[in-house]
């Protein structure tokens, strides 16, 4: 009996194992990239694959476009499609030098440097991690396994409800890997949000911001 007792056991620790861990892998992402570890967001996100779902959002919110899923039969005007056409150069190279283990730190802090001296925000490393990670998980709106391997998560932005991150983590050997990552913009009258994502927000030129320009 105890032995069956210690195998359950054994079991339930490793179920709540496995489903903790894709969770506990986003937020060292997330910690990562605050702190500049480079050597961790090397090894736990397929970068070509996240710069590659990337891209399209990132393109459907610097040059207007709508949403093929809140408005597929909405033809983009001629004039947005040559945009996003000449634009298109513009966002890959951005996407190039910004999503990397070494440039996505670089934006966060640009942009938490905005925020502190600029904006007035306050500094929240100097909150507690339990609080932290509270305040986190009231922004996740889905997290599900969509198989025994993959894992989906929704979340919205700390700074901009109307935005959301869509990624997806895959097993990845003995550990979670960031695959795919994509940007929504929840309403459709978020222009000017989009905007200050795009790094007109202060922080510095934004790649979106650039791909605008060179859309013009």
């Amino acid at each position: 009996m105890r032995a069956l007792i210690l195998k359950a056991s054994f079991v339930c620790l490793a179920v709540a194992a496995y489903i903790g861990s894709p969770f506990y892998t986003a937020w060292s992402i997330r910690e990562a990239v605050r702190n500049g570890d480079s050597a961790y967001l090397q090894h736990r996100i397929d970068w070509p694959g996240v710069r590659a779902t990337l891209a399209p959002t990132i393109s459907q919110i610097a040059f207007d476009m709508p949403d093929a899923e809140t408005a597929p039969q909405q033809k983009p005007g001629l004039w947005i499609r040559f945009k996003a056409y000449i634009g298109q150069g513009a966002v890959n190279r951005a996407i190039d030098s910004y999503v990397t283990p070494e440039g996505l730190p670089r934006l966060f802090a640009a942009r938490k440097a905005y925020r502190d001296y600029v904006a007035g925000t306050p500094d929240d490393s100097k909150i507690a991690v339990g609080e932290r990670i509270k305040r986190a998980w009231s922004r996740v709106k889905r997290a599900e396994f969509t198989s025994l391997t993959t894992f989906e998560i929704d979340m919205l932005d700390k700074n901009d409800p109307d935005r959301m991150y869509l990624g997806k983590l895959a097993l990845d050997g003995f550990g979670w890997k960031l695959k795919e990552l994509r940007v929504k913009m929840l309403t459709t009258a978020a222009h000017d949000r989009a905007v200050r994502f795009a790094g007109n927000d202060g922080a510095g030129e934004g790649f979106i911001a650039k791909a605008r320009a060179a859309a013009r």
